[in-house]
């Protein structure tokens, strides 16, 4: 048949897609490769009238339009299969001269105060157009020592870009691993024991060889790109976390941790891609701390429908075995707060029958006799009203009990810390506590700068949750040390730390 220029298109390379993912036998990938490349033709005979239909799509040679943060464009820059272009700047609190006014030699910065709008401001300063997006980039790359600073400005500045593909390399068709063997499904698995998968010991990771790596950490960062999406665990990947794990029925899960100057205090953010028989198909992190993760998982639309119940155990197993989580937690808008999409979907209850329930009393009672009524006869569905009620709570899977405190708990004690013994001021909290924690552990004042970051961090935490015995101290002394150096060291002192009465 000859191919349609209409949405039908998206829906069968959409359907081609899930079919990569879950093939019955060899020759359905063998005709679909013949399609994708027929697509791939198709979409580059005429890519001016694809570009108006199917920008977005993620199909070969058509272009995505959107927002990326400064660092992540500056790897979109690099990319050796894309053109990258400004498109333009939508309404937005900031102009090119708020910007600028920052970053400009003195000698030029008169130009911010003429009034002109962004284009025209471009124009006083001679800067071509092909070089505009580029330039804008270097001018805000003067602000590197002030990262969160830069990535304000440029969120405000509503800055949108153009990614035009030059191969088909660059396309969910083609971004993919390279897989040594199919898995061919005979069936959708959709009953399965969430806690006999879950201590099914893991295979070690794969050793790669750097440029295995590499084309690995391309395809993650391509995804996202694809879908016109972000998250700090791709843009600020730390290179030599990246570990692969190879599991059954075809899935391979990534995860990587973020650069230390980009994480989080207390926590560490470990970002993970999964992929079905090659294709990356669901995305996320976890916020680890101890024995406890907050966790958030997002299926790529491409693939929602099949094992995605197998395939969220199957990343859950990985945390708990690397990283001996015991608890996890979801926020309530992974599954509908202020987020309709969730609530019709009615992704509450994918969750529930993998084992998470409400950590609100009232309503984990609620969620049970929606359950049961739900079981009792066929057909029966929740209410929308149910539903959103629902989403008062996060969603908890306790493998074992815990008393580890929320990060967001120990914040609470800091503030009321600050508050109470400092008067507000800030600035005196930290100096006082590094001294008092430095103190009351002996060591010298010799810190790299992400080390004394972290200092201050952890000597806060200390003096608000009083931690006075000699061991816990020295625990965590080295939480100072090895949490910008080793994620794997900081995440298992954390966990003896949590052991001790202390640190309960």
């Amino acid at each position: 048949m000859v191919l349609p220029f209409t949405a039908d298109l998206i829906k069968y390379f959409d359907t081609l897609l899930y079919l990569c993912a879950y093939p019955s036998h060899q020759q359905d990938l063998n005709l679909i490769d013949l399609e994708f490349r027929r697509i791939a033709r198709k979409m580059r005979s005429d890519q001016a009238k694809a570009s108006s239909l199917f920008e977005g799509t993620g199909m070969p040679f058509t272009p995505i339009i959107t927002k990326f943060s400064h660092d992540c464009l500056l790897w979109l820059f690099d990319h050796p299969d894309l053109e990258v272009t400004l498109h333009s700047f939508e309404t937005s609190v900031l102009s090119l001269n708020d910007v600028l006014k920052t970053t400009l030699p003195s000698m030029e910065r008169s130009e911010t105060t003429a009034g002109l709008d962004n284009y025209q401001l471009m124009d006083a300063l001679k800067v071509p157009e092909k070089k505009r997006l580029r330039f804008i980039v270097d001018q805000l790359s003067r602000l590197n020592d002030t990262p969160l600073v830069k990535d304000l400005l440029l969120e405000h500045l509503e800055l949108f870009v153009r990614l035009t593909p030059k191969k088909n390399a660059f396309s969910k068709a083609f971004n993919r691993l390279p897989v040594a063997e199919t898995f061919f499904h005979q069936e959708i698995l959709k009953h399965i024991s969430a806690l006999e998968i879950l201590e099914r010991a893991i295979p070690p990771n794969i050793p790669l060889k750097v440029e295995e790596k590499e084309n690995a950490i391309q395809v993650v960062r391509n995804a996202m790109a694809l879908t016109a999406r972000e998250t700090d665990p791709t843009t600020f990947l730390k290179l030599d976390s990246f570990r692969l794990y190879h599991l059954d029925r075809g899935i391979t899960i990534a995860i990587y941790e973020i650069i230390p100057e980009r994480q989080l205090p207390l926590e560490s953010y470990v970002g993970f891609t999964t992929f079905k028989n090659g294709f990356p198909s669901a995305y996320g992190g976890a916020w680890l701390f101890g024995y406890r993760a907050q966790f958030g998982i997002n299926i790529f639309e491409s693939y929602r429908g099949g094992e995605s119940s197998y395939l969220l155990i199957q990343i859950l197993r990985i945390y708990r075995q690397v990283f001996s989580v015991q608890y996890f937690e979801i926020e309530a808008y992974q599954f509908g707060l202020d987020n309709p999409e969730g609530i019709q979907s009615g992704a509450f209850w994918f969750y529930y029958k993998i084992g998470f329930r409400p950590i609100d009393r009232h309503l984990n009672t609620l969620a049970r006799r929606e359950w049961e009524k739900l079981n009792a006869k066929k057909g029966n569905r929740t209410s929308y009203a149910i539903l959103e009620k629902l989403t008062g709570s996060n969603i908890e899977f306790i493998l074992a009990k815990t008393t580890i405190p929320r990060v967001a708990e120990i914040t609470v004690r800091i503030t009321s810390m600050i508050h109470q013994k400092f008067n507000d001021n800030r600035d005196l909290a930290e100096l006082t506590c590094v001294k008092n924690f430095l103190m009351a552990t002996g060591v010298p004042d010799e810190f790299s700068k992400p080390e004394r970051e972290v200092l201050k961090d952890i000597a806060l935490w200390a003096e608000s949750m009083e931690v006075k015995n000699p061991d816990s101290l020295q625990l965590m002394y080295a939480l100072v040390r090895h949490k910008s150096v080793d994620l794997y060291q900081y995440q298992y002192i954390l966990r003896k730390f949590f052991q001790s009465s202390k640190g309960n």
